[in-house]
């Protein structure tokens, strides 16, 4: 019987370590391959993780922006994100707007084939790579 509990409170626990983001794959740059379902994106688009200093950076097609963020059990949540102020030609303010807004809505994260899925629940938004 002790052998059993021992074995089940073993299966739980890595169980629940699996299904948890690992926050420190989070740190570094990371180049957009997806927004929404969208991929034909230029190959410019960024997003750069700070963990140490909870700091968020990137370019987004025309401008360069940046904020903070948090992570609390599993979930992410960005703070208030600034830009700067370029003028951009149609499709860099299309792409740019639509990144921003998706931005907005990430509340967690996951990885998955090395690939940092920046997620609305289990919706995917946005998809990146190191």
């Amino acid at each position: 019987m002790k052998r059993l509990s021992t074995l089940l409170f073993a299966m739980l626990l890595i169980t629940s370590c699996e299904n948890k983001p690992n926050a420190e794959k989070l740190s570094g740059e990371f180049h957009i391959v997806s927004l929404d379902k969208n991929s034909e994106l230029p190959e410019n688009l960024t997003i750069t993780f700070d963990t140490e200093a909870k700091k968020i950076s990137g370019f987004s097609g025309c401008n360069n922006f940046f904020g903070s963020f948090t992570i609390t059990d599993g979930g992410l949540q960005f703070g208030q994100m600034g830009s700067t102020r370029k003028m951009c030609a149609g499709g860099a303010n299309k792409i740019e707007s639509e990144m921003l807004q998706l931005l907005s809505k990430v509340n967690t994260f996951s990885f998955e084939n090395n690939t940092l899925n920046l997620k609305a629940d289990d919706a995917i938004l946005l998809k990146a790579k190191k």
